[in-house]
């Protein structure tokens, strides 16, 4: 690994937004989501994550100020470091992935390291995300979603014991836009929310996470 790049945001809807723009940004791979606590309760959301990149120097560092740009404009950035050459050990670290706690893709290894390219898929439609406290609130924008345009489910976050569900479709980028704002507008009165996005054709790094 030439350099490690971190980038650490509130909420599973800013990382995933986040990695996309550091990979269309730079060559850069995106090799693991990891998570961690808020240590307050006075934050944009009650989730932390941390995205992880790795390539060379100049293109770690060009993905990283792209992601924390974003994240910053979303109100919602905590921190970013750069490491070059890291340890062996350091590297081990880097490749910790937390996401699809429910293995909602089946396929998705335990871990990045050596992830064969040729399993990697272009992402030809758009990806939708809403984040909602709560799984009552969670079925009830997942419904009004799937109801207002033709998109399909690929992913389901759940984290907090359920109490923050993050709902991932994929359908044209109208579909998609139409889809998320009939969630979010239903469902608003059962959970809150904290976070939409519309991502029209995600990297197929951020794409290697999901199962479509």
């Amino acid at each position: 690994m030439k350099a490690l790049g971190m980038i650490e945001v509130y909420s599973f809807t800013t990382a995933v937004c986040a990695a996309d723009i550091m990979a269309k940004t730079a060559d850069v791979k995106v090799i693991a989501f990891d998570r961690n606590r808020p240590i307050r309760e006075d934050v944009p959301a009650p989730l932390v994550m941390i995205v992880k990149v790795e390539g060379t120097v100049s293109a770690v560092k060009s993905a990283v100020e792209a992601g924390e740009a974003y994240a910053r404009a979303e109100g919602k950035f905590i921190v970013s470091h750069i490491i070059a050459n890291p340890d062996t050990d350091t590297e081990k670290m880097a490749y910790l992935l937390d996401v699809n706690r429910d293995k909602y893709n089946k396929s998705l290894p335990k871990t990045m390291k050596d992830y064969p390219e040729e399993k990697i898929k272009d992402v030809d439609e758009a990806f939708g995300l809403l984040e909602i406290s709560g799984c009552v609130a969670s079925v009830e924008a997942l419904d009004s979603m799937t109801k207002a345009a033709d998109v399909r489910i690929i992913h389901t976050e759940k984290r907090l014991g359920g109490r923050l569900v993050t709902l991932v479709v994929m359908g044209q980028v109208s579909a998609v836009k139409a889809a998320v704002e009939a969630g979010a507008k239903n469902a608003a009165h059962l959970g809150k929310i904290y976070g939409t996005a519309v991502i029209p054709r995600p990297h197929r790094e951020v794409g290697k996470y999901f199962e479509f």
